[in-house]
């Protein structure tokens, strides 16, 4: 499983009720995809170990005709980053295949991005931090 797919698995703990998608936003409501972005911060050691810092974003497709809509929005923008948040406090990451995962967290909150008449696209930024060792 790839780390993409890993985390998808890891935020479908909190969001279970709509399948998140893997670079590409769909046009109707109540979609959600996971992009990585392009910025990636690598630490190495002379032991060959690295620590890996990668970003991903979070967006959303949601109705926002409406204020309830947009608090309701909003609401679960700030619902989702107080539970990675949670999770990270707990130790309770990612599971990782080949790498060990020692942190995630929120590092752009929740935020509108563009709107339409129907509707918005949201996003956030989440940071997912994890060792890679020296194959033997």
């Amino acid at each position: 499983m790839t780390v993409i797919e890993s985390i998808i698995q890891f935020l479908g703990m909190y969001e279970r009720e709509n399948r998140i998608g893997v670079d590409k936003l769909e046009s109707q409501a109540a979609s959600y995809s996971l992009m990585k972005a392009p910025q990636e911060n690598v630490q190495r050691f002379i032991s060959g170990m690295e620590i890996h810092t990668d970003y991903y974003q979070l967006m959303a497709r949601l109705d926002a005709q409406s204020e309830q809509e947009r608090i309701a929005n909003n609401a679960w923008g700030q619902g989702i980053t107080e539970w990675i948040g949670q999770k990270n406090e707990a130790k309770q990451f990612p599971v990782l295949d080949g790498y060990r995962c020692t942190g995630i967290s929120v590092s752009t909150p929740f935020y509108m991005g563009m709107t339409d008449k129907a509707g918005a696209v949201y996003q956030m930024t989440i940071a997912i931090e994890y060792v890679k060792e020296k194959k033997a």
